[in-house]
């Protein structure tokens, strides 16, 4: 069962800090002499400012691993590559594919810079580490994820017109509650990646493996945030939900790349962002950085998110904001009467999002 950390106090696909433009992330020149299945590189630091979780253990406050002692720093910018999630290498940037390219090869997303890691099925990152962004869609392969590479704006807007025109208003995600409603825009230029897996979950065009049942082989294409509730709620910090289980151990069976977009930030209540698992290093407050690569070790968020009642900017660069909401409804759910066992801060009563639309207005 994934296990994730537990904050303590209010202070609580990669697109990191430094990478302005594209899907992508920048990829060392030092190549990966690991084969087999690829181990993630370790977290530094320890669990100790209140932050979202994804998937945890329904207890007490968690630890992460032990502070890395490798020292890890990201390497010098002009010795590193960018790496496309989508499309191809071209020069320095990602060209769609099938799209031609006439710059020279220079530092390109070539293969060569850093190969992708294979997994075995049924593995999953250990607590206190993450994933690079070069190996989501490996990963999510190996775990059966019928869709092949990044889960797309287009194919989160299959069979609906109205949401793929642009023209036809601001993409939004309307939740009906036992509290009432609230609305979220949705930032679908920014956050891509995190926009599309949201929409195609609400709608149930996304395949996820049932969460309830960690055995089934069968990849579901169902509503997925209809009837689930807001399991966990902490007063003047946040409201989380996105999980079936009702417990905050429900995984979709695949994990989605973060999205740190430098315009996208925990700016005050109402932001819309992804909970996930991903190592924090306290020495730098930001993300954990691969020492052989220096990309950003991370990368853990799927399904479950949280919308925040308050600033909370100790959560850049280490949770995708991807919308910004009415806060009318999130601050008055963040009050309710919560439990502090067995699944602490769950609301004694449910919160539930009987029906969450998308729709353009």
């Amino acid at each position: 069962m994934l296990s994730f950390p537990r904050p303590s106090s209010r202070a609580s696909f990669i697109r990191v800090a430094f990478a302005l433009a594209g899907l992508g992330c920048l990829a060392c020149s030092t190549p990966s002499e690991e084969t087999g299945d690829k181990q993630p590189a370790k977290g530094a630091g320890k669990a100790g400012d209140k932050q979202p979780a994804g998937d945890k253990q329904a207890k007490g406050p968690d630890k992460a691993d032990k502070a890395d002692k490798s020292g890890a720093t990201a390497p010098a910018q002009d010795d590193c590559c960018r790496y496309c999630f989508e499309g191809e290498p071209c020069g320095d940037r990602c060209v769609p594919a099938g799209e031609s390219c006439d710059a020279q090869a220079g530092c390109a997303c070539s293969k060569d810079k850093r190969p992708v890691g294979t997994f075995r099925k049924g593995w999953m990152p250990p607590k206190g580490s993450g994933l690079l962004g070069p190996d989501v869609f490996a990963y999510n392969k190996a775990q059966g994820d019928p869709t092949e590479g990044a889960f797309t704006l287009e194919m989160a807007f299959a069979d609906a017109p109205e949401l793929a025109d642009a023209s036809k208003g601001t993409l939004t995600a309307v939740f009906e509650t036992s509290m009432g409603s609230f609305e979220c825009e949705l930032f679908e230029e920014k956050a891509p990646l995190t926009v599309a897996n949201f929409v195609g979950l609400a709608r149930g065009v996304r395949p996820f493996k049932d969460p309830a049942n960690r055995r089934s082989e069968e990849w579901k294409r169902e509503r997925y945030y209809d009837g689930t509730v807001f399991h966990r709620v902490i007063d003047g910090f946040m409201i989380q939900g996105g999980d079936p289980t009702s417990m905050g151990t429900g995984t979709p069976g695949y994990v989605i790349p973060d999205e740190f977009h430098p315009d996208l930030r925990h700016s005050g209540p109402g932001i819309l962002s992804m909970a996930n698992r991903n190592p924090f290093d306290r020495a730098t407050q930001g993300p954990v950085i691969d020492e052989k690569t220096g990309l950003t070790v991370g990368n853990t968020g799927s399904a479950q998110f949280f919308v925040t009642v308050t600033k909370t900017s100790q959560l850049d660069n280490r949770h995708t904001v991807f919308g910004k909401c009415d806060t009318k409804v999130p601050v008055e759910i963040s009050k309710v009467r919560t439990q502090s066992r067995p699944v602490p801060d769950k609301p004694f009563e449910d919160v539930t999002i009987k029906k969450l639309e998308i729709v353009r207005k």
